[in-house]
């Protein structure tokens, strides 16, 4: 007689990660039962083969559609399949040693255009113009700095900073001393003292072209250094190398357990917190721009950090499994290869660290090449003036593709054609002008106008303050051009410009890198975390009529399904639906659920809000007391001094006793209680901010010391003079002139049409001296 054998526990198997095993004994069964089914589509789904998880999902609903889990495994499925998200994109590469040592290459740069012809008059004129700058300069500069010397430095209270509570001019010299402080103590260089970046040799000679234009991997910014903020060069620091610890597996990484700090401190309740003086374009503007700044590259799926599930964790049961696979971060492979070194550990950034548009162009020549179309300087776009697709990845073909979604291709279509426009534009002035030259005029200008945006427009509306307006809006166009000079005809270069960088601006002065060579750092790449800002449901509206066409989950956006959603509602639409729809406020408890279980290439459930808090501790970056006490601000002593809610020092004493030193930077960041008027986030992320903010203008030749009519042309110059995000977009889609767009003056905050746009929607209206304090429909500032 035949021996009974006992059925496979299939439930065991898959929490041993032995995928292929239940599906091939599931597959050799007939008429499978609703719980065989759903096993056999979690197997599918562990193993990132969506469509397939998508169909025995689909079977076991049918069988029994009361399972909540089957259904959202079944959702999210079909989405996975849609966005093709078990698709590398880009394709993994791994940093390389050789290559991180090697030369720069040497670009193929066109010939500079001559120098500015101008009348004999003018050409004087020219001349002594730098001359009053530095006279002037040197006497504002005496002036300016005692002042901040004397009146700045009074800027912290008990435990928070008071800049903001003090009488307006003397809020400005305490956020300048502030940045002064910062550009003395916080400047750290992870290579070892006397070498150059990436340990190049001294004698390089800079290549034709160098000095007129931007190349596509960074480098040559620095004639004298020629990796500086080059693509695949390290992450400087902003703090001292003692206080760079990263946290092991075998002590404190997983200290308290990170699933737990996102279930218990960052889980978004049933209603998103919202912000209701911005608009979701400010949301996915700062990934657009992360892009250009940052990327620690491909983790290595082949060393994975165990994240144990806590024994109430919803997600054992849901998905089988009794942890979260995250994948370590890339190490530096040029760690060591030159002797001792100075830094504890180092890590590379995949893009330029300069300002320079490398998401729309990308980071290495290759790429740059692929996305040009040959012609008058112009990037690459479709009949219907999109961005064509990648051949292989199925996103839109661009400088850098990485945790792609269809708010990322707005704005990369969107400045594709800006580009093309501004060619268009030289072209018109400069009929004999090739394509190459076209093309580099064309990515300076398009850069500046980005970075323009982002200082005088996206940071203001995100912390509307009007000390910090000021300072904002002086970094570009210096104290006295914003002040006293007319809001219709600024110039970022005066036509005086005086040589200091408060009174003068930044942009356009004298080069400044503060006695450190420049590149971001890692704790600036910490104050970006901005995940909260993020929606569930994505709601796209006609701009016609303002009716709801689609509400798209925006897991359903991400990745393949990007450029297919922009054509089927249509570019307009979707800028004009993400003009009316507000983002997430930066607290705790407000962090997108869907975030908290979705799926990334290689890891099929993973909660984004332990990784942002295990990135900062594998990656050394201080704690959140540590990180204030580095970054000349005061330590909290309790959970009573960081916020006056309730509710969260209690759940903050629950995760992490009684000790304020466990505290996680971007837990503590987002708790924070006590913040500068009008702020959209804490003074920690703020001090990070004032220090990078203003050091990656003053530390770019293109930015500074080459900021001017012959690197840029005179009508580059002007170009930037009167770009604003709301311009850009009307250029590219006038139909939006008609829509709330054409009401309201920065395109960040709500796209309202009233006739009276109050301050709680629209703060920056009431800091606008000429101005009335509810200025009429149709004013402009």
């Amino acid at each position: 007689m035949n021996q009974m054998t006992n059925p496979p526990d299939y439930e065991a198997l898959l929490k041993a990660r032995k995928f292929q095993e239940v599906i091939d004994d599931l597959n050799a069964k007939n008429g499978l039962n609703a719980q065989e089914e759903s096993y056999l589509g979690l197997a599918h789904f562990h193993c990132q083969d969506y469509e397939r998880a998508e169909q025995y999902f689909q079977n076991a609903v049918d069988q029994d559609p009361k399972n909540k889990d089957w259904q959202a495994l079944l959702s999210l499925s079909q989405r996975n399949a849609t966005g093709k998200l078990q698709q590398f994109v880009p394709e993994i590469v791994h940093f390389n040693k050789e290559e991180l040592l090697q030369a720069p290459p040497k670009p193929e740069l066109p010939t500079p255009p001559p120098p500015l012809q101008l009348p004999y008059q003018l050409h004087k004129l020219r001349y002594l113009r730098p001359f009053i700058g530095r006279t002037v300069g040197r006497i504002g500069s005496g002036t300016f700095n005692t002042a901040t010397r004397l009146l700045g430095k009074d800027y912290m209270g008990r435990i928070w900073t008071a800049w903001y509570k003090r009488p307006w001019l003397h809020g400005i010299f305490n956020l300048a001393y502030m940045r002064d402080l910062m550009n003395e103590k916080n400047l750290k260089s992870t290579y070892p003292s006397g070498s150059k970046i990436a340990f190049q040799d001294s004698n390089l000679q800079p290549p034709p072209g160098v000095q007129n234009y931007r190349t596509a991997d960074g480098t040559w910014n620095n004639l004298d250094n020629p990796k500086e903020g080059a693509a695949h060069t390290r992450f400087m620091r902003n703090v001292t190398d003692d206080k760079i610890r990263p946290e092991s597996i075998d002590d404190t990484l997983l200290e308290p357990n990170p699933r737990e700090v996102s279930r218990k401190l960052l889980t978004r309740g049933k209603k998103m917190q919202e912000v209701p003086f911005l608009n979701m374009l400010a949301a996915s503007w700062i990934q657009f721009q992360n892009h250009d700044w940052i990327s620690h590259g491909e983790n290595f799926l082949d060393e994975i950090i165990e994240v144990p599930l806590p024994e109430d964790d919803p997600a054992r049961e849901k998905y089988k499994t009794e942890s979260m696979q995250i994948a370590r971060t890339q190490n530096d492979p040029s760690y060591g290869a030159k002797g001792a070194e100075k830094a504890p550990v180092t890590f590379v950034n995949e893009v330029t660290h300069w300002w320079d548009g490398s998401q729309i162009y990308g980071s290495d020549q290759a790429t740059q090449d692929r996305l040009r179309s040959g012609v008058d300087g112009r990037l690459k776009l479709d009949a219907e003036g999109y961005l064509p697709l990648h051949e292989k990845l199925g996103t839109e073909d661009t400088g850098f593709v990485r945790n792609w979604w269809a708010g990322l291709g707005m704005l990369h279509n969107l400045f594709a054609r800006e580009h093309n426009a501004i060619c268009d534009h030289l072209k018109y002035h400069y009929p004999d002008w090739n394509d190459d030259q076209l093309f580099n005029v064309a990515r300076l200008v398009n850069a500046a106008v980005m970075a323009k945006i982002h200082t005088v427009e996206w940071t203001p509306a995100v912390l509307p303050n009007d000390r910090l307006n000021t300072a904002l809006n002086s970094n570009w166009y210096g104290l006295l051009t914003y002040k006293f000079g007319n809001p219709e005809k600024r110039k970022t270069v005066a036509t005086f410009n005086i040589q200091n960088p408060e009174l003068g601006g930044l942009v356009g002065n004298t080069i400044d890198k503060h006695g450190c060579p420049f590149g971001l750092t890692e704790e600036f790449v910490e104050v970006y975390r901005l995940h909260s800002l993020l929606p569930e449901v994505l709601t796209f509206r006609n701009h016609e009529d303002g009716k709801i066409m689609e509400e798209v989950p925006f897991v359903a956006s991400r990745q393949s399904a990007s450029p297919g959603l922009s054509k089927r509602i249509g570019m307009a639409n979707m800028f004009y639906s993400f003009g009316n729809q507000h983002p997430g406020n930066l607290g705790l408890n407000n962090y997108p659920a869907f975030m908290q279980e979705m799926s990334v290439p290689g890891i099929p459930f993973l909660d984004l809000a332990a990784v942002d808090i295990l990135r900062a501790r594998e990656r050394g970056v201080p704690r959140y007391n540590e990180f204030r006490r580095q970054l000349q601000l005061k330590e909290i002593k309790s959970f009573d001094d960081l916020t006056d809610n309730q509710e969260h020092r209690d759940a903050l004493r629950e995760v992490y006793g009684d000790d304020v030193e466990k505290l996680d930077l971007l837990v503590g960041t987002l708790a924070e209680g006590h913040r500068p008027s009008g702020f959209g986030f804490g003074e920690t992320l703020f001090q990070i901010f004032i220090l990078n903010a203003s050091r990656r203008l003053q530390a770019d030749r293109f930015f500074t010391t080459d900021f001017n009519e012959d690197t840029y042309t005179r009508e580059g110059m002007k170009w930037i003079d009167r770009a604003s995000m709301k311009n850009v977009i009307l250029r590219h889609f006038p139909e939006l002139e008609t829509t709330g767009l054409g009401n309201i003056t920065n395109a960040f905050e709500p796209w309202d049409t009233e006739e009276l746009l109050y301050p709680e929607r629209h703060p920056l209206r009431q800091y606008v001296p000429e101005l009335k304090k509810y200025p009429m429909k149709g004013d402009a500032y």
